[in-house]
């Protein structure tokens, strides 16, 4: 009898839980803001879309169910705008959220949390580089750009593909199991760092100088960019395949592996459990 009792107060209070439980508003919401600001950097820090568009006019499309508002924030500090949400926010069934960032300017692209980044068009920059951040998980791609020096910085399973630049420089650095997939065009200088089981793949055409680090199982293919001199530095069981025509220089340590296309002047301190094949 104690147990029945038990049961009905449980079922008692499980409906009147549901009697009065708010339903989540679906109503769909359109705003257009920001309009004429001077958006420069960018900064995304949640698993929600955004799309950036290269365009003459600047403002911010953004479209998302009605019960997200009281935590969205879209705000400019300076020139940065942020994109986000105060507080836990997620997703839930047939929730939208949906941000269209149009600007013909970017110099700082950061994102975070499992942020969903896609470009469209080629950004111009204005001042002398432009650097991206992508930490912890977060995904950007399609983005191209001109400009003079380009730095990027990735950890944490970040994922940066259909990457185009056109300039003199280029940086990057990739940790964490991160991956690269794009075609980067430095007329100048390539330095690449590769680290815990990174990913890095180019299908730019040529480049003066390449500086390569890789380490703890990283992995490389530049197969297709061809480049003049080259200095590397691989250990910890990593593997690079690159073209080179006049110099290969560095040293291959802890049962890593260099491949190479090209009839270079070589200078590599090879260990006795690494490898330097020609193909």
């Amino acid at each position: 009898m104690k147990n029945i009792k038990t049961i009905l107060i449980l079922c008692a209070a499980i409906c009147c839980f549901a009697s009065c439980k708010k339903e989540v508003d679906m109503t769909l919401t359109q705003k257009t803001v920001l309009q004429n600001a001077d958006i420069r950097q960018i900064l995304v820090d949640d698993a929600w879309p955004v799309t950036l568009v290269a365009d003459s006019n600047t403002y911010v499309e953004l479209q998302f169910s009605a019960y997200l508002e009281p935590y969205l924030k879209t705000k400019m500090d300076g020139t940065k705008l942020e994109i986000g949400f105060t507080g836990n926010v997620y997703p839930v069934i047939n929730s939208v959220f949906r941000a269209i960032v149009h600007t013909p300017r970017l110099e700082k692209l950061e994102a975070s949390d499992a942020a969903q980044v896609r470009c469209e068009g080629v950004f111009n920059f204005q001042s002398q580089s432009i650097e991206i951040v992508l930490s912890d998980a977060a995904q950007c791609t399609g983005l191209s750009i001109y400009g003079t020096t380009c730095e990027v910085k990735m950890q944490k399973a970040a994922l940066l593909t259909g990457f185009t630049h056109y300039g003199n420089v280029f940086n990057a650095t990739l940790k964490d199991a991160s991956q690269f997939n794009g075609q980067v065009l430095a007329s100048e200088l390539l330095d690449i760092t590769l680290n815990n089981a990174s990913r890095f793949v180019n299908k730019g055409t040529a480049t003066e100088l390449t500086r390569l680090h890789l380490s703890n199982a990283s992995l490389l293919n530049m197969a297709e960019t061809q480049s003049s001199r080259m200095e590397v530095e691989l250990n910890s069981g990593s593997e690079a395949t690159v073209q080179v025509i006049d110099s290969l220089s560095g040293t291959i340590q802890e049962a890593s592996t260099l491949y190479y296309k090209g009839h270079p002047q070589i200078n590599i301190d090879c260990s006795d459990d690494s490898q330097l094949i020609p193909f």
